[in-house]
């Protein structure tokens, strides 16, 4: 058994993928940055290749479809245990009977990748409400985030557009990183644990968030709270960064 690593970067997962694939033996890919050994298993570092990642992702495109692409990418960003691994069973699946295994829903491997899919695209659109920013400058705002999967690839199309007329910065803290736009180019900046720090640990003071806090408190209507509704389509893990429930 053979455990493959990779630079954590979406090139890099391609490139491991090109070289497990063949394999007859049991392959797993990891994270480098994640990776516990095992002594049942012989590991294996992979250098990123664009030339093979770039044949993996046109292959993916002109044989299966743009759907088992997506799909393999929304593994890639889950961030879950053994997501890396599936995609590769996934796609192996897929090349054996073309698209259309995806339709056989009672398939392990299938029904595992549908969970999974959906659980990083449902907290895509969860963060779409539950962003919260703070002006830090003139036309210039700052939030922070700790999704459980690694979302804000899949949320720059959206804040880019709801946001294009001001400069922002949506703070990933659980994985360093943050989304930056400067009304004109939008990107992921990976940061180092003292910039992730010294960002987050930033005072900023915006007086637009008491007005918003009362704005919340005067529109409740206590009689009809319903804590277990609200905790089911705001779950409490997101508490932390929502200003108005502080």
């Amino acid at each position: 058994m053979f455990d493959y690593l990779y630079d954590g970067s979406f090139s890099g997962y391609l490139t491991a993928i090109f070289y497990a694939y063949p394999l007859k033996e049991e392959v797993h890919i990891y994270k480098e940055s994640s990776y516990s050994p095992s002594l049942l298993a012989t590991s294996k570092l992979i250098e990123t290749q664009e030339d093979k990642a770039e044949r993996v992702y046109q292959s993916i495109l002109s044989k299966l479809s743009y759907n088992i692409l997506d799909n393999i990418y929304k593994l890639y960003l889950s961030d879950e245990e053994n997501a890396e691994t599936l995609g590769l069973s996934y796609l192996r699946l897929c090349y054996k009977y073309s698209d259309t295994i995806n339709l056989a829903k009672n398939n392990d491997i299938i029904r595992q990748v549908d969970l999974t899919c959906k659980r990083v695209w449902t907290e895509v659109h969860r963060f779409y409400g539950f962003v919260r920013f703070k002006e830090i400058g003139p036309l210039t705002f700052y939030a922070a985030i700790e999704p459980d999967h690694n979302v804000l690839p899949l949320m720059m199309g959206h804040f880019k557009r709801r946001f294009s007329d001001q400069n922002f910065i949506i703070h990933d803290l659980k994985r360093k990183c943050a989304m930056v736009y400067d009304k004109q180019d939008i990107y992921i900046r990976y940061l180092t644990a003292s910039e992730s720090k010294d960002l987050a640990s930033a005072e900023i003071k915006d007086n637009f968030e008491d007005l918003f806090k009362t704005y919340y408190q005067s529109a409740t209507i206590a009689a009809r709270k319903n804590s277990r509704l609200q905790n089911h389509w705001m779950p409490k893990r997101y508490y932390k960064h929502l200003i108005e429930l502080d």
